[in-house]
């Protein structure tokens, strides 16, 4: 059993929050750039306070330990999340997206999130949980699960407890040469086959074998790096180099964290809440010169803005009343008189039901989709289980009578197909499950399935380097070939036989029919299977316009689709590509893009294009120049960040065959 003085411990909390607020302070300006920026550090910009969602969103977590008590779930802190934060960017952004459509945690980290997946979002979550464990740092694994799967994957949560850990421990070490020791517990305990393993293991590595940071930072994003500048490999990485090289001094930690550049208010917070629990906030108050700023947030709050001293004791409470209920390795001595948070342990549920979507939760066309529900049992309980679907979906459940014994599980399977007369599937369908008990108790659960965005597709369409179309197929054609002079002649024969190309420019059909039809019937040339329109169920942002088609190599590809908007209102567009593209809406050309290159999910930006209530015509042409081009398209509210609507909803057109 070890123990702490309160003092002792409210005092590193205190440093741990100041080293948050300045750390990311300092880092702000710089955010986004990727240059190496060895600069000196400008002393002045230690002394204000910016809005950073590296801190606001763990006093958000401190708002809801507070109301919610120590038994709070990942569910109250997902709510609080889409209740109170106004912003959206990266990863927050498709958190709200899935939560807003009834997909929760763990899963609403995973879906549709692949580019912000491993992001730096929820690793600079980290020091709250630290926090409220002092000395005890495998504890902080339950709470950095419950908050890291909310909106990212396994190596961000991983990178979550990799902090958590090292700074939690941090609490019973006064000395920053410990900094070294902190950093190899910490990575003893995360997943030694993973990629974030591998990236800071290569760090520690380098240094110990004597390189200079700057050369590690170039074998970094020699190894590890990603054109995301808030991408967390490289970040994560770089925070390690801070703490290393900065060997204890937070003002070299702070300037070194700024001159690795991407994520640099990251960067910096971290390390510096590192440095400030072990220094204490004491130290760097009136040793090192540093300023209590107060605390600024940009999201919605019950406590106003307030000094970090005033935020340290509020969490020194939670951290209390957890070592006070949940006894554990550690003892908070000479503790003042404090009003604990709610301590009072939920009655457990007689029902409680857990959903697996086995694969992605969306409902796509002309496929079942099968949920596995598991039923667990506190007591003994037999009933009938009844599923109810939104219009348009016909939902069956396997067994519709079960018994479950206490303390034990049932799975019973659900599936769910679009009936043949649906004529629109929405993107959010809310599941309604009842279980009602031989007593006529009813005990209801529901969760979110996705419609998938429903496309016609037209094509592939390409063509040759050269059009032979009017030599006759009998005679020799080589003679017909306009061959470059004074270059190799098999180059643009060889292309001629084992290449094809495809020209966003070439109108491969009359593109201003699609905006002509009236009756919901798609246009198609029955000679030519390309006109023919196949329906295609995309089930993320993300597709790849290859999978649009079994045949291979570059293309164009027109994919068009009728989306339902529940009112008149603008809508901020915006396309991902790794090629050239066009897009029109409501027959009117919106824009294109005419290069090859990364695919991101904001490429390309449209503002305010009008949708108007009911039907909406979108034409989307694809170039796949390379026949793996990936493309993405996302419809956001105009001045809400990245907050995307989820209210719209794909017609289902009638084709010709």
């Amino acid at each position: 059993m070890k123990s702490i003085a309160y003092q002792t411990y409210f005092d590193k909390v205190y440093g741990c929050f100041l080293g948050k607020c300045v750390g990311g302070t300092a880092g702000g300006p710089a955010e986004g750039r990727k240059e190496l920026l060895d600069y000196p550090l400008d002393e002045s910009i230690l002394h204000t306070a910016l809005p950073n969602d590296d801190l606001d969103l763990q006093i958000l977590w401190l708002e809801v330990m507070e109301e919610k008590g120590i038994y709070f779930t990942s569910e109250d802190l997902a709510d609080s999340f889409y209740r109170n934060v106004p912003y959206g960017p990266g990863e927050y952004a498709y958190f709200m997206k899935n939560y807003a459509r009834g997909i929760l945690p763990p899963v609403s980290g995973a879906f549709n999130n692949r580019f912000y997946c491993n992001g730096m979002g929820c690793p600079i979550r980290s020091e709250i949980w630290a926090c409220i464990c002092p000395g005890e740092p495998k504890k902080t694994m339950q709470y950095v699960s419950m908050d890291g799967h909310m909106d990212h994957l396994s190596d961000s949560v991983w990178a979550e407890y990799f902090l958590a850990y090292a700074e939690a421990a941090a609490f019973f070490y006064d000395d920053t040469a410990a900094i070294p020791v902190l950093i190899e517990e910490a990575l003893a305990q995360i997943p030694a086959e993973s990629r974030i393993a591998a990236a800071l293991s290569m760090t520690l590595r380098l240094w110990k074998a004597g390189k200079d940071w700057k050369f590690i930072r170039s074998a970094i994003i020699r190894h590890f790096g990603h054109p995301d500048c808030t991408n967390l490999y490289q970040n994560m990485s770089f925070t390690l180099l801070a703490l290393l090289f900065g060997h204890g001094d937070m003002r070299e930690t702070i300037r070194l964290g700024c001159a690795m550049g991407y994520d640099t208010d990251c960067i910096c917070a971290t390390a510096a809440s590192l440095v400030g629990i072990i220094r204490g906030a004491d130290m760097l108050l009136h040793k090192d010169g540093f300023t209590d700023t107060g605390i600024k947030a940009a999201v919605k709050l019950r406590r106003p803005d307030c000094s970090i001293a005033e935020l340290a004791k509020d969490v020194a409470v939670v951290g209390m009343t957890l070592c006070d209920s949940i006894p554990g390795d550690v003892v908070i001595t000479e503790k003042p008189d404090y009003t604990p948070i709610p301590t009072t342990k939920p009655l457990p549920a007689a029902l409680t039901f857990q959903v697996d979507y086995a694969g992605d939760p969306v409902l796509p066309l002309e496929k079942k989709k099968t949920v596995l529900l598991t039923l667990s049992a506190n007591q003994d309980i037999s009933g009938t289980i009844s599923v109810t679907a939104p219009d348009g979906i016909v939902g069956t459940v396997s067994e519709d009578t079960v018994t479950i014994a206490g303390g034990t599980q049932k799975t019973v399977s659900m599936s769910f197909v679009i009936a043949p007369t649906c004529t629109t599937l929405n993107q959010e369908n809310r599941i309604a499950v009842c279980f009602t008990a031989e007593d006529g108790t009813k005990i209801p659960y529901s969760f979110g399935l996705n419609g998938a965005d429903i496309w016609y597709c037209y094509g592939p369409f390409f063509h040759n380097n050269f059009d032979l179309t009017d030599v006759s197929p009998y005679i020799p054609y080589g003679s017909h070939m306009q061959l470059p002079q004074n270059l190799p002649w098999e180059d643009p024969v060889r292309d001629y036989h084992l290449n094809r190309f495809a020209d966003i420019d070439i109108p491969y059909l009359e593109e201003t029919t699609f905006f002509s039809v009236s009756n919901g019937t798609l246009p198609c040339d029955p000679a030519d299977a390309r006109t023919m329109p196949e329906a295609v169920s995309i089930t993320e942002d993300y597709f790849e316009a290859g999978d649009l088609y079994s045949s291979t190599g570059p293309a164009v590809s027109y994919l068009f689709r009728y989306i339902d908007s529940p009112e008149d209102r603008p809508v901020d567009v915006t396309v991902g590509c790794e090629g050239p593209f066009k897009l029109w809406i409501n027959g009117t050309f919106i824009g294109e893009n005419r290069t090859v290159g990364c695919w991101t999910l904001e490429n390309k930006h449209f503002y305010s294009i009008p949708f108007h209530k009911g039907r909406n015509t979108i034409l989307f042409k694809l170039c796949n120049p390379s026949g793996k081009a990936a493309f993405s398209i996302i419809y956001r509210i105009p001045g809400k960040s990245w907050i995307q609507y989820t209210d719209f909803a794909s017609e289902i057109i009638k084709t010709e065959e």
